[in-house]
């Protein structure tokens, strides 16, 4: 677990400055230690709990085992206060003292952020977003800036709502939403979900061919291994996939006739996971792999319920999404028909580098909320930086970093997990 360092050097020194006594108990595994009761300080000397008790100020070894459910609670509050504790006190490895509203970390731990800006063209407010990269030794650049992406006289608007990067972190990809202005007041207020392309020098990338400038229409895309294609989402509710190559212009209707209600990609890996339930004669929920290249699909299970979040680990092969508004359900790819399910709470929830453990946002994941490491296999709930609220948070593809946004303006902080 992230706190287990920090668990260990607090029992460490407890036994080092013998600020515990030890209680052999037995058990079915044989004898085991466990720490008793507190001993009380005497100006320079500990006394010992071996001590004659006669002036009552200590209990006997032989006396003291009513004092062991005491002294478990007290293991427990190690366990789950000290960590978190330690944690929320860490000093982050990069600070981004920036409105970063959407971010997304490459393989290499570098950072595209937006910032949102508003701008003022006769009575009309439109919104802009730069593009930013953060080097892992805090250094940041612009790559996008508005006044040079967008010509100042045209009254249109865009918002970036996600950002992702190519599996080699050479390129990115922006989901935005592209809204033209008007004079007009009385004119209904809309927008087209777009996506634009880049070099991660902030260069555009146009679709060779296409009229427009960028891929309309289209939302949730990635770019595949190879860098020459992109995969996206087309309609709502009922998902098409759909998949243009940059280089030639072509673009490709996948798995036709078939929709799906949520697609989570493994973009290194050239596939996706999807839910749907018009590939079953039945009409049942099924949890598919699809092959992006060959349009080959293969049902890993039967679904009972899906409520969404579906999640691919970046680190193993494993995929999670909430069976229900409470539970979160865990298929390992390696025995996909063996579910996991854990009750949480809804929440916002990605995997931790050693498949065994979750980090949660609690509560609707468009409001902000509190972390929690979650024990996939085990139960437990382990409290990240006390009871602070964050408005996202990230883990890095190689799980070693944790980056999230603080309520408010969102300045980006990262911690190293470990």
């Amino acid at each position: 677990m992230i706190f287990h360092d920090a668990c260990v050097r607090a029992i460490k020194n407890a036994l080092k400055n013998r600020l515990f006594a030890a209680i052999p108990l037995s058990t079915e595994h044989g004898p085991a230690m466990l720490p008793a009761r507190p001993l009380v300080r005497r100006g320079k000397h500990i006394a010992s709990s071996r001590q004659d008790s006669t002036g009552g100020l200590f209990t006997p070894i032989a006396q003291a085992r009513p004092t062991v459910a005491a002294a478990l609670m007290l293991a427990i509050l190690v366990a789950a206060i000290l960590p978190s504790a330690t944690y929320a006190q860490r000093k982050p490895k990069l600070r981004i003292d920036a409105d970063c509203e959407v971010f997304a970390i490459a393989p290499d731990n570098r950072i595209a952020y937006s910032v949102p800006h508003m701008k003022r063209i006769k009575k009309i407010v439109i919104e802009r977003d730069d593009i930013w990269i953060a080097s892992p030794n805090g250094k940041t650049k612009l790559i996008v800036d508005p006044e040079k992406f967008m010509p100042a006289t045209e009254k249109t608007s865009y918002v970036v709502n996600a950002l992702s990067w190519s599996p080699d972190g050479k390129r990115i990809l922006a989901d935005m939403t592209v809204q033209k202005g008007s004079d007009d007041p009385d004119e209904p207020v809309g927008g087209t979900k777009s996506i634009a392309l880049f070099e991660d020098d902030g260069r555009e990338i146009r679709v060779a061919g296409a009229k427009a400038r960028f891929i309309d229409n289209a939302t949730n895309g990635t770019w595949l291994a190879g860098d020459r294609t992109v995969v996206y989402l087309t309609g709502e509710r009922a998902y098409t996939i759909v998949r243009t190559n940059t280089s030639d212009g072509k673009s490709t209707t996948l798995f036709a006739g078939h929709t799906f209600e949520a697609v989570a990609w493994d973009a290194k890996g050239n596939q996706a996971f999807a839910v749907s339930e018009n590939l079953s004669v039945m009409g049942r929920l099924a949890l598919l792999e699809l092959d992006l290249v060959h349009e080959g699909i293969r049902q890993l299970s039967r679904l009972e319920g899906f409520e969404g979040q579906l999640t691919v680990s970046s680190t193993g092969p494993q995929v999670g999404f909430f069976e229900d508004g409470d539970t979160i359900e865990v298929r390992d790819l390696a025995n996909p028909m063996k579910p996991i399910r854990i009750k949480t709470g809804m929440g916002k929830f990605a995997f931790g580098r050693d498949g065994r453990h979750v980090v949660l946002k609690r509560g609707p994941d468009n409001k902000s909320g509190d972390l929690v490491w979650v024990g996939l296999y085990d139960g437990t709930f382990v409290p990240l930086f006390h009871d602070l609220e964050f408005h996202d948070f990230q883990i890095a593809p190689d799980g070693e970093s944790l980056a999230v946004t603080q309520v408010g303006k969102a300045v980006l902080s990262v911690y190293a997990l470990r």
